[in-house]
């Protein structure tokens, strides 16, 4: 068994960084597609990460290598279904009950079974496929393995590095089929992706890792813009100038309407159009709200700017020419420092302030509000 336990430690790390990578985007996702977060619905996401990078290691890992594998290389292709039993028979012949069921041949074909279970139950139960589809889909990834095993990865080597086999398609989908039968039993806790998205236009309560989700949406959001529009500026130049970065007045020129273009697109532009929340605030379902009579554009520009702008500032500074030394870094760094802070303020301010509301609506008079209330 020591041979099949490398895989599985590879599959957990793997799929556990796999899982984080793609984290921020997946809770954007819940958020937008069910309204809410669903913790079970992350968990069979982590879940299906460990277990595609296991399927990898298992079914294609350790890759040989290319010139000495053709040398040595026995693999193909084996066509004739159930020859695995008669691998069986002969090599456990005159073994004792146990040893035959713990015997490598017996192994090998429980394994496959084994392996294609947790397919099952994701495409069955987390997926929402219907029992046909699920197997089908089964014996189509399996067929896409031996595929790729019988093809040396898709003509990467020049023969098959491990053997295609008929067997391991039939035990592959006899696993899944396993696999689609226990889901209703094993997954009736998880939470279907419809049954979310009926109720996704439910009020939901205004709570603290809301309010500091949509934060860091904002902070990604005047990133992303601050990137892109320093991309818009830079490609030309170099292109005209044949590679040589901006500099002088020209980059101070670039940076400033990259401050401005970004200050504009995060800052104001969503604070005046709708309902005035901020981009991260839209994308969390939440909304600023003010009484009829402190109603205005200027409040929402004020909440806006309390905490994005000198943020914002303080991401754009960087890109100035000679922010890593001299008076220029002083200044970025002192802008920087007041930045952080004020951030700061802002993410521990929400739990303490009245509905959440944190520090830019406790300073602009106004409240916030889930949007389908």
């Amino acid at each position: 068994m020591t041979g099949w336990t490398w895989q599985a430690w590879f599959g957990l790390i793997g799929g556990s960084l796999v899982f984080f990578a793609v984290l921020g985007p997946m809770l954007l996702i819940q958020m937008r597609r069910y309204g809410t977060l669903s913790f079970a619905r992350l968990l069979g996401a982590a879940a299906t990460s460990v277990y595609a990078v296991a399927l990898v290691a298992y079914t294609l890992l350790p890759l040989p290598d290319v010139a000495a594998n053709c040398v040595v290389s026995s693999a193909g292709i084996e066509l004739v279904p159930g020859h695995s039993v008669g691998d069986i028979l002969r090599e456990t012949q005159g073994l004792s009950f146990a040893s035959a069921l713990t015997s490598r041949a017996t192994l090998q074909v429980a394994l496959n079974v084994v392996l294609f279970i947790p397919f099952g139950i994701i495409a069955r139960r987390y997926w929402n496929r219907g029992p046909v589809v699920s197997i089908v889909l089964g014996a189509a990834l399996s067929l896409l393995i031996e595929t790729t095993q019988l093809t040396g990865v898709w003509g990467i080597y020049d023969c098959a590095y491990r053997v295609a086999d008929v067997d391991d398609l039939i035990t592959n989908t006899v696993g899944t089929a396993i696999g689609v039968l226990l889901a209703p039993l094993l997954l009736s806790w998880m939470p279907s992706a419809d049954a979310l998205r009926r109720d996704r236009s439910l009020p939901r309560p205004v709570t603290v890792w809301r309010r500091w989700f949509g934060m860091v949406l904002d902070a990604v959001a005047v990133n992303v813009v601050s990137g892109l529009l320093s991309l818009t500026l830079i490609v030309p130049q170099l292109v005209i100038t044949g590679g040589a970065a901006p500099s002088g007045s020209v980059a101070i020129a670039g940076v400033a309407v990259v401050g401005v273009g970004t200050i504009a697109l995060v800052v104001v532009l969503p604070a005046v159009l709708g309902t005035g929340a901020s981009i991260g605030q839209r994308l969390v379902w939440l909304a600023p709200t003010w009484p009829a009579d402190r109603a205005g554009r200027w409040r929402r520009v004020h909440r806006a700017s309390v905490v994005a702008l000198p943020y914002t500032v303080a991401v754009v500074l960087d890109q100035l020419p000679g922010a890593e030394a001299g008076p220029t870094q002083t200044v970025v760094g002192l802008i920087g420092i007041v930045s952080t802070i004020i951030v700061m303020v802002a993410v521990v301010s929400v739990p303490f302030s009245r509905g959440r509301r944190g520090l830019s609506l406790v300073l602009s008079g106004g409240e916030l509000r889930d949007v389908r209330s």
